[in-house]
């Protein structure tokens, strides 16, 4: 609870800083955008290069979590074991279940905005009412001894080792809020920028504020020991045993299975909005920037973004740990980008209309710079208490040559140098 807190105090700056950016410049593209507007075309491919990165790895990551949670109300689907891969099990009807999910929440993308967004706010409202279920199966049949100890202390310094290492993880799921930027262009045109930077950061708190009503439920249902006892989907498990009935827990996996969904639906419209804007400004072929002529949907990215997902989903659920800490490094690298173009925005133009003006003016920038800089180094930094490990350094590295590769021979001769900010503050 206490990284939780830590984690938002640390998002929280850079949640400012894409309230201010979105609602003032209202550029489509997202982050990459601002970034080559703001600090040049290089600066600006490799914001995106990774951002890119950060969503091929997630649509699979949720992918695989959707088998998972089916086998718990159908463990038959647990059969037709293929191959092993880091210590875990493949099977065929897993397989087929990620795939049914991507190939149907690519089609209601594939469909329009308008009906992905109808689908998010529908299981969203569903959602909210399993999660009311699960906090009431932990707090009531929970004891808040199972709770302690409050602080591990087996070693010295050990609790603070734990708090840092569970920041690291928790800002993968942190995000989120950063997709209002990729869809600014499709929004509808009577919108508010003021209470969209508002929404910006509500985003960040509630979402926060869940997550550590959701821990200390846990932390009643049982000891900690013991749950981590109960193999896949422990927290359902240890529902089960304290309620002594499944209907509860069959509740509450109906809306982790939602929630699991939505993400993929909310990703996937940011995600590929990403692509198109990157291809069109010519960081990529322009093929990704095709749209289909009635929906007017960035098409040919939405089933290649598929296609990825549905080779990632193959690497099973031993992938799992790998791609969370890369997906958190992905979009550190970003809202270090956007934190820079903040301050660089500031500078270039003062006198800009701010719908939403963040606390502390280029001060909050210049702080959102300071965090996500430091915990992106320590990441990236061999020897740091939250340093990759040796699969994530490989992905890292094979990522950025082919990167580098891409830019040299592509990128840098179809892609012109942007003026944008500079020209607008000389008018």
């Amino acid at each position: 609870m206490i990284a939780l807190l830590v984690t938002m105090a640390i998002v929280i700056p850079i949640g400012y800083v894409y309230a201010e950016l979105t609602s003032s410049l209202k550029l489509a593209g997202g982050e990459f955008t601002y970034t080559a507007q703001s600090l040049g075309k290089t600066a600006g491919f490799l914001c995106g290069w990774f951002l890119i990165l950060g969503y091929l790895i997630i649509l699979p990551w949720v992918a695989i979590s959707v088998p998972i949670l089916f086998a718990y109300v159908f463990p038959f689907l647990n059969q037709i074991p293929l191959y092993t891969i880091i210590g875990e099990t493949v099977y065929l009807p897993h397989i087929l279940l990620s795939l049914a999910m991507i190939v149907g929440m690519t089609y209601i993308n594939y469909k329009g905005a308008k009906l992905s967004a109808r689908f998010q706010n529908t299981a969203t409202f569903v959602m909210l009412f399993t999660f009311i279920a699960f906090l009431v199966g932990g707090f009531f049949f929970g004891d808040v001894q199972n709770a302690t100890p409050l602080m591990q202390t087996n070693s010295e310094g050990s609790w603070i080792t734990g708090i840092v290492l569970a920041v690291a993880s928790i800002l993968f799921f942190m995000n989120g809020f950063d997709t209002i930027s990729k869809t600014i262009d499709e929004a509808d045109q009577g919108i508010n920028y003021k209470n969209l930077g508002k929404v910006t950061l509500g985003t960040i708190i509630v979402g926060g504020g869940l997550y550590i009503i959701i821990v200390a439920a846990s932390s009643f249902l049982m000891p900690a020991e013991q749950m981590g006892s109960m193999g896949s989907l422990p927290l359902i498990h240890a529902l089960e045993y304290q309620t002594g009935s499944k209907l509860l827990p069959l509740i509450v996996v109906f809306g982790v299975l939602l929630g699991v969904i939505t993400t993929f639906n909310g990703f996937l419209l940011a995600g590929s909005r990403l692509v198109r804007s990157f291809a069109a400004e010519g960081y990529l072929p322009k093929f990704f920037a095709k749209q289909h002529r009635r929906y007017k949907t960035p098409s040919y990215t939405l089933w290649t973004m598929a296609a990825i997902a549905f080779v990632g989903v193959l690497f099973g659920s031993g992938a799992l740990l790998p791609l969370v800490i890369m997906g958190g490094i992905s979009f550190l690298i970003a809202w270090f980008c956007m934190a820079l173009s903040a301050v660089r925005v500031r500078q270039i133009l003062p006198s800009l209309a701010k719908p939403y003006k963040m606390p502390g003016g280029i001060t909050m920038a210049y702080i959102a710079s300071l965090f996500s800089g430091v915990l992106l180094f320590a990441m990236l930094i061999p020897g740091t208490p939250i340093s990759m490990g040796s699969v994530e350094y490989i992905l890292f590295a094979v990522w950025l040559i082919i990167g580098a590769l891409f830019y040299i021979f592509y990128t840098r001769n179809n892609v012109t140098q942007l003026h944008s900010l500079k020209k607008r503050s000389a008018s």
